[in-house]
């Protein structure tokens, strides 16, 4: 199969250059590379959640996860760091004291922890009445997108007029996905706040979002829940970074972009054991590399970054791919089914050629 490729100006490695083909855009080796070679170690997440059901068991810091065990560390009202007069922990755990000052360490982290403590305090008084949410399954279109959006752009105007204590009965209830979602974009908008070094790769990321809500209809309302609960809840610093605009890209390009935070399996006599799902990020350096069934770069992480190692010698010139999704070892019709529905393409490797 001829690939036809022209540049880009998106630069992330030496040792890779990101080309623009008729299928999208991929990475394709600058040099020969031997197997064995880090072609890319990435910055820290411009964003990342732990799922709320694993806040106690995770390190905020290094994603350190021990059999469901409980991180020893917490923030607490002592921490000279935390500034809220009535703190709830903000939802952040850490493995060590080490983790726990390398992340109290950040730049103005003290306002992001504010932050999360504020939506973890409204989230729960919300959560003593949980709302079931109704059946929602429109037919999907941009258009549909689009007047949906528009509606809460009208809802936005009637509350910037309202006062704060009668703004506050609006918070919406979310349930945990919708939390952890939302904690995902408090981060993302700090991390664009302090000019995160991915910041401009992020910018160039796809958004996949009519894709993702024609499939699931039920995140177009989720997303709306979640930016009212944000409008009304994120303080003034980060509240002319949330738009409806930025909010939609943001969820948009995080769909078919993020990594999981998955279990790291230190005994490799139990790698093949099923591992916990335990939150998710996205790298956008990362972002641009495709998927092969047969790949020649295995992606790994190591605390808060994911490194991508060569498996095989890389000639000048050949493409660098990656497995999506741990699904090497399932039958053609099973990878393509879940490629087709999480990323949104028919795969046409090699392999799935020669398996078709």
């Amino acid at each position: 199969m001829t690939i036809e490729t022209e540049p880009t100006n998106i630069k992330i490695s030496q040792l890779f250059d990101i080309m623009q083909t008729q299928y999208g855009r991929a990475c394709f080796a600058t040099q020969d590379i031997l197997a064995g070679t880090n072609v890319l170690i990435t910055n820290a997440p411009f964003g990342s959640v732990v799922l709320y059901e694993f806040r106690k068991e995770v390190c905020s810091c290094c994603y350190r996860y021990k059999y469901g065990e409980y991180c020893k560390i917490k923030l607490t009202q002592s921490n000279p760091i935390v500034k809220k007069r009535k703190f709830h922990g903000a939802g952040l755990w850490f493995c060590s004291e080490d983790c726990l000052n390398s992340y109290q360490n950040k730049e103005n982290i003290d306002q992001l922890i504010e932050t999360f403590d504020i939506l973890l305090e409204h989230y729960q008084i919300k959560a003593k009445n949980p709302i079931d949410h109704e059946e929602f399954n429109p037919k999907i279109s941009q258009q549909y997108i689009e007047s949906y959006w528009k509606d809460i752009e009208q809802w936005e105007h009637s509350i910037a007029n309202m006062k704060k204590t009668k703004a506050m009965n609006q918070i919406p209830y979310l349930n945990d996905d919708e939390y952890t979602s939302a904690r995902f974009v408090a981060q993302s908008l700090f991390n664009t706040y302090q000019t995160h070094e991915s910041l401009l790769l992020y910018h160039n990321l796809q958004s996949n979002e009519l894709q993702k809500i024609s499939k699931f209809p039920i995140l177009l309302k989720s997303q709306t829940l979640i930016y009212k609960f944000l409008k009304i809840l994120l303080p003034e610093f980060l509240q002319p970074l949330l738009t409806t605009t930025s909010m939609r890209l943001l969820f948009g390009r995080e769909y078919g972009n993020s990594f999981g935070i998955w279990q790291i399996i230190e005994d490799e006599r139990d790698a093949n054991e099923n591992k916990e799902f335990l939150g998710y990020m996205l790298f956008p350096e990362a972002s641009f590399f495709n998927h092969s069934c047969s790949p020649n770069v295995r992606k790994f992480r190591k605390g808060n970054r994911m490194y991508f190692e060569t498996t095989q010698d890389i000639t000048k010139g050949q493409q660098l791919c990656i497995d999506y999704f741990h699904i090497l070892d399932e039958p053609f019709q099973e990878r393509q089914k879940l490629l087709s529905t999480n990323w949104f393409f028919d795969c046409a490797c090699e392999r799935c050629v020669l398996n078709h």
